[in-house]
């Protein structure tokens, strides 16, 4: 018997076929009337949004500036008491959004002086009484967005704006914890601290301007 009959016979692996070609996707046609359906849809539903935001603010915007400057002046009046507060005229100092001369008797006793400054979180609005002597006689805050149990540990904490009260800048600037003119700030809230400095100088740098 021969060698070769002995021999298993190997079978070779079939070649792997070619895959077939994909069929192309089919193209999509739109309709441009419908497309344009779609377009005018929306458009209507924009302008209906539109239109009823402003007639909201059209409805809300007289009552939130009411209670806006019903807290200006009570704040006014908590920083510095007057007869009455009256704006001054002309180009403001940086960081100061209103200035106001608080007459008494017919006299000029001081400025209440609309501040704003940066703090933690966002601006601090504040509002800063300077006497005729150039000495701040209150600070009251009537806007900010500082982190309650941290921030608002200094903007509103009465007690910690008073520390403010009496402060000049005949020693120069004021500051926080460390200089010549300093207010010790608020442990864990140096920002909202330093922002609130920030809005007494530029009351006191306001004032000084004035004369």
């Amino acid at each position: 018997m021969s060698k070769d009959n002995n021999k298993s016979t190997k079978t070779k692996a079939p070649k792997e076929q070619s895959k077939a070609p994909q069929a192309a996707a089919p193209k999509v046609s739109l309709d441009p009337a419908y497309i344009g359906r779609i377009t005018g849809t929306l458009l209507a539903i924009c302008a209906a949004v539109a239109l009823l935001l402003g007639i909201v603010n059209y409805i809300t915007k007289p009552i939130i500036d009411e209670a806006q400057a019903a807290k200006n002046a009570a704040a006014m009046a908590q920083v510095l008491q007057a007869d009455e507060y009256v704006p001054l005229e002309g180009e403001l100092p940086e960081h100061v959004t209103a200035l106001y001369s608080a007459v008494s008797g017919g006299e000029t006793i001081g400025w209440a002086v609309q501040t704003t400054a940066n703090g933690s979180q966002g601006p601090i609005t504040m509002v800063v009484g300077v006497d005729t002597a150039g000495a701040v006689t209150g600070v009251s805050v009537i806007k900010h967005s500082e982190t309650p149990n941290i921030g608002t540990k200094v903007v509103a904490d009465q007690n910690v704006l008073d520390r403010f009260v009496g402060l000049t800048h005949e020693n120069g600037e004021v500051t926080i914890n460390t200089g010549s003119n300093s207010v010790d700030g608020v442990s864990g809230a140096t920002y909202s601290s330093r922002g609130v400095a920030a809005g007494v100088n530029a009351a006191l740098s306001a004032v000084a301007g004035l004369s």
